[in-house]
């Protein structure tokens, strides 16, 4: 995509520009590219079974002791991440996708941002594209 038309090129002596490149990358691009260059992922993007609980509609990956259980009930389910925040603030999808091309096909057939799982994002869907229109990065 074209940057120029946010480009704002008034630069006074000492000013620096701040440069995004792949602010305008979808989830999907991100993913392509992986492929393409065969780049080496975390394993959490990738379906396995792990622990969770089901806490409103969300699903909380169970680590380690940061996150007390107490008496909610603990299950097994294929899960993955589609980002990657502090924990336990990001939640898991259900999801089979255990391959870069599964992860590719999960993605291109969901409408829901990727940073849907992040709790602390509970704005609305297109929160972050206004938060890059205000300047926030």
């Amino acid at each position: 995509p074209e940057f120029w038309d946010n480009y704002n090129t008034l630069c006074a002596k000492d000013d620096s520009f701040r440069v995004f490149p792949l602010s305008n990358w979808t989830e999907i691009d991100i993913w392509r590219y992986i492929q393409q260059e065969n780049i080496p992922v975390v394993p959490l993007y990738f379906s396995k079974e792990r622990p969770v609980i089901k806490e409103d509609n969300k699903i909380i990956m169970i680590d380690d002791e940061r996150l007390p259980v107490d008496d909610k009930k603990v299950e097994k389910l294929n899960v993955r991440f589609r980002t990657l925040g502090c924990y336990p603030l990001t939640q898991a999808i259900e999801s089979n996708a255990s391959t870069v091309s599964e992860i590719i096909q999960e993605i291109s057939e969901d409408k829901q941002s990727e940073r849907h799982g992040r709790l602390i994002d509970h704005d609305e869907d297109s929160g972050l594209e206004q938060k890059k229109k205000e300047g926030y990065f």
